[in-house]
């Protein structure tokens, strides 16, 4: 019985052609379209209450738990 081939056949390297030269120059780059510049949005009030409170509540939960620390290592 004739056994399966397993692996692909590979090809033997193509050998690289010399490269010839372009008789043309090549068109520097052209730079990139500035972008427009977009409006900036103006903040409103409610972003600076809730931001008022968000840290409220984080000072709140420090100071509880610096209480409950001290409290729990004043029964030790």
């Amino acid at each position: 019985m004739a056994e399966e081939m397993t692996e692909p056949v590979q090809a033997a390297p193509e050998e690289e052609a010399p490269k010839q030269e372009d008789p043309k120059p090549e068109a520097p780059p052209q730079a990139a379209p500035v972008p427009a510049e977009k409006p900036k949005k103006k903040d409103g009030p409610a972003l600076t209450v809730l931001t008022v409170l968000l840290v409220l509540v984080g000072v709140a939960d420090l100071a509880l738990w610096g209480l409950a620390g001290f409290y729990f290592l004043g029964n030790l």
